[in-house]
């Protein structure tokens, strides 16, 4: 495949791989019997040609003076992507959580899948690949491509993986010259399309980047220095069991969720005498992957701000506030994945760095983040997903957290299920599990009204 400059946004992701910080998004999938590793390795060797990111890698630039490029892997071999592990006496939780803070080999395509048999027997799939080549959605079409099962992987395809010739990685003077030539071609289409808006639709211009009216997010025992341990809770959650409360309050999944997260973090805040006045802040990613008509790139998402009811005692009342708070957020997203593009095309250069400098000098201590954690919804529909003769029960997910940023609550929609996963650093939230009780308890009082 023709090499392929990454995309600003995309190559963000690269410098979340810190000191203490990984940018990769691990999920946990248990199987309903055992497998052996043979049987692993050879359905992921029959697959990994479906999708060509899972067989290129990084060709970086001298000095970061443009963003890396994607060229295929001309000594790819699926046995430097798939492992096999055993959980210790820490169970799953803890093998997920040392395989996750694991990082990956950037000489090589960026993903891992690795079988886990726990000391009882039971096996799991663990996924771990990095964001600058998939967000949510995509993530699915990887899992798919590698586990799925049924119609929508292609039961009528050939068995064996299609014939694939690596093309040479091109010279460094055509990478250079191309990526020069790209951004001056961008540059002369921003430019027009910004005189075109300033005349047809002039505050849109101001709407790219709108943090306007936003309160900014309370200081936390949350928000520090993290460490390069992580603790992580995971569980699943009646979906069905919540449609009377949605129905009652006017309230979606999402709107359920952020109000359980609130709560959560409100019950572990307050028995350690440490909830902030103010209401948290989260940072909710936005697929906008639907509204592109170009639908290359890993990652196609817009980013909002949306204050949590921390501050909100009652459930049913907590229900409104965050549904009243994301149905604003969406309205006017903090930042559009137009200005995503331009800011990290901008930055590109020092974000590596400056990430590793902020980590040195332990910034969180003195500079906040405009929010208090990460919470995202990634929807699932019908998959149904396997290894062999087994089938996946659940797709628990392992989100990376960034410096400053001590918690992540992602949910990951499975068989009409929704599969949560809290990572947290470990050493800011050692009691994961009490947190993840927590939202968990919420969640069934809300089921219940």
């Amino acid at each position: 495949m023709q090499a392929e400059q990454l995309r600003p946004l995309d190559a963000a992701y690269l410098a979340l791989d810190g000191p203490r910080t990984v940018g990769h998004v691990c999920l946990m999938l248990p199987l309903d019997g055992p497998v052996t590793f043979t049987e692993l390795l050879a359905q992921v060797k029959t697959r990994v040609g479906r999708l060509p990111e899972l067989r290129r890698r990084l060709r970086l630039m001298p000095f970061g003076v443009d963003r890396p490029w994607w060229v295929d892997d001309t000594e790819f071999d699926v046995r430097h992507h798939v492992f096999e592990d055993r959980a210790g006496e820490s169970g799953m939780a803890g093998a997920v959580a040392r395989i996750a803070m694991g990082p990956l080999d950037r000489s090589r395509p960026l993903w891992e899948a690795h079988l886990v048999t726990a000391l009882d027997g039971s096996c799991a799939v663990v996924t771990k690949v990095h964001h600058a080549i998939a967000d949510g959605s995509r993530m699915r079409d990887i899992l798919h491509a590698l586990l799925g099962i049924g119609d929508e992987v292609g039961e009528d395809r050939d068995p064996e993986d299609p014939e694939w010739e690596p093309e040479p990685s091109p010279s460094l003077t055509s990478l250079l010259t191309r990526g020069a030539l790209g951004l001056m071609s961008w540059s002369v289409e921003a430019g027009v399309s910004a005189m075109r808006q300033s005349v047809t639709d002039p505050s849109g211009l101001t709407r790219a980047v709108d943090f306007s009216g936003w309160p900014g997010a309370p200081a936390t025992i949350l928000n520090k220095p993290v460490s390069g341990k992580r603790s992580w809770a995971f569980g699943t959650w009646d979906l069905q069991a919540s449609k009377p409360a949605r129905a009652k309050l006017a309230a979606t999944v999402n709107d359920l969720l952020h109000a359980t997260a609130a709560a959560g973090l409100r019950t572990w805040l307050l028995e350690r005498d440490a909830l902030p006045a103010a209401p948290l802040v989260a940072m909710v990613p936005i697929s906008v992957r639907h509204l592109a008509v170009d639908q290359s790139g890993a990652n196609r998402i817009a980013l909002t701000l949306c204050t949590l009811p921390t501050d909100v005692g009652d459930p049913a009342e907590r229900v409104v506030a965050a549904r009243e708070s994301m149905a604003v957020a969406k309205s006017h997203p903090a930042m559009s994945e137009e200005a995503l593009a331009v800011v990290f095309r901008a930055f590109a250069p020092v974000l590596s760095p400056g990430s590793t400098l902020a980590t040195a000098l332990r910034l969180p201590d003195y500079v906040h983040l405009p929010f208090n954690t990460v919470i995202s919804n990634v929807p699932m529909g019908g998959d149904l997903f396997g290894v062999g003769e087994r089938r996946v029960t659940a797709v628990y997910p392992f989100p990376p957290i960034g410096e400053g940023m001590g918690v992540n609550v992602t949910v990951q929609g499975y068989q009409g299920r929704l599969d949560v996963g809290v990572s947290a650093c470990a050493e800011i939230v050692p009691d994961i599990d009490e947190l993840f009780a927590a939202m968990t308890r919420e969640w069934d009082t809300l089921c219940a009204l």
